[in-house]
């Protein structure tokens, strides 16, 4: 046969040899390629984590930076206090907290609103780590308010705690006794602001809830005279579910470190029940210096209810008459570390220029 009736094509040993060849060198893209997106979406996790952490770092320095008061503080923890951001007339509560590298919380920063529930602030750090400077200064100040806004008393959520509810209306009261929790030196106090767990306990709008600090009795743990201070809050206000209701407080005049308070709530008038507070009961770790009070006949005689029983309440005030050395915050620095990553590090440091005293 002639070479010009040769059909062009491949031998069969050349298509044995060339398709394994083939084979290879389109695995071999395949994988460039995947390798070449696996980098890219690392890379992209990568920059979304370091992003993610610097933005949880701006957060919590840019509320250290406004706060008027310190309630505690650690190397892995800072709980404050900052100016009023609801119009609400009252101050707000945060903390901020690192859940360590072990446990439910692990590698966990955690932020807390007020009496709100915890949030997950950033779930990647695997080493925190604040360092407050701090200046001091000796002194003596007798009736005077140094520390503005400060926490006296939080009784909210417990470990293994029941929140039950108390009806208020003209028979049935109720009340809490505490003493004040006073940091540091101080040797007064002075209640400026309550919160309370509380709702609307029917349809009707006519009625009054009567909201009384008074003195409490440190061997019944009752409510005794005089009457310190008296709010009076229109049904109507209350919401449908229940809610902290902001109560301003009148000052009461200056009290010793360990005198007792006793919160009362009853009916100033209406049609039926005025509201529904909260309390919770048989919590793991409730103050032992505080109990729930209750009244079924409008007030005239209270019972206490014992330490396992205590209202949803928030107290805020004012320390007074410090001695001898105080620290008070200037600046604090902050370092975060991926748990990812060491090389995911963030550190920065902000001054706090209202000089917030450190208990």
């Amino acid at each position: 046969m002639s070479s010009r009736n040769r059909r062009a094509g491949f031998t069969m040993l050349e298509l044995l040899v060339s398709v394994p060849t083939a084979t290879v060198l389109i695995g071999a893209m395949a994988m460039c390629v995947t390798m070449m997106m696996r980098a890219k979406s690392q890379d992209e996790t990568l920059f979304r984590s370091t992003y993610d952490l610097a933005s949880a770092a701006t957060q919590i320095v840019s509320d250290i930076e406004n706060a008027t008061s310190i309630v505690s503080s650690s190397a892995t923890h800072i709980e404050f206090v900052v100016p009023d951001r609801d119009a609400d007339g009252l101050p707000e509560q945060m903390r901020y907290e690192w859940g360590g590298t072990t446990g439910i919380n692990a590698n966990k920063v955690l932020w807390k609103y007020n009496q709100s529930a915890i949030v997950v602030l950033f779930d990647d750090v695997g080493a925190f780590s604040m360092q407050p400077n701090t200046i001091s200064a000796s002194s003596s100040v007798p009736n005077h308010r140094i520390a503005e806004s400060a926490l006296l008393k939080s009784i909210d959520a417990y470990p293994s705690g029941v929140f039950r509810e108390q009806v208020i209306n003209a028979n049935n009261n109720i009340g809490e006794y505490f003493i004040p929790d006073v940091t540091g030196s101080g040797t007064k106090w002075d209640l400026g602001a309550l919160r309370i767990m509380v709702r609307a306990a029917d349809g009707t709008t006519d009625g009054v809830l009567r909201i009384r600090v008074m003195r409490g009795n440190t061997t019944t743990k009752l409510p005794i005279a005089p009457i310190l201070a008296e709010v009076n809050i229109a049904e109507w206000r209350l919401g449908t579910s229940y809610q902290w209701l902001d109560i301003p407080i009148a000052p009461v005049s200056w009290q010793s470190v360990g005198t007792p308070l006793c919160i009362t709530l009853s009916s100033g008038g209406g049609t039926g029940d005025v509201a529904r507070v909260q309390f919770i009961e048989n919590g793991v770790g409730m103050p032992s210096d505080a109990n729930m009070v209750t009244s079924s006949n409008g007030g005239t005689s209270w019972a206490s209810s014992g330490s396992t029983r205590q209202l949803r309440l928030v107290a805020l005030g004012f320390y007074d008459g410090y001695v001898g050395q105080r620290k008070f915050l200037s600046s604090v620095g902050l370092q975060m570390t991926s748990s990812r990553s060491s090389l995911q590090r963030i550190a920065t440091a902000v001054r706090t220029p209202n000089a917030p005293e450190i208990p």
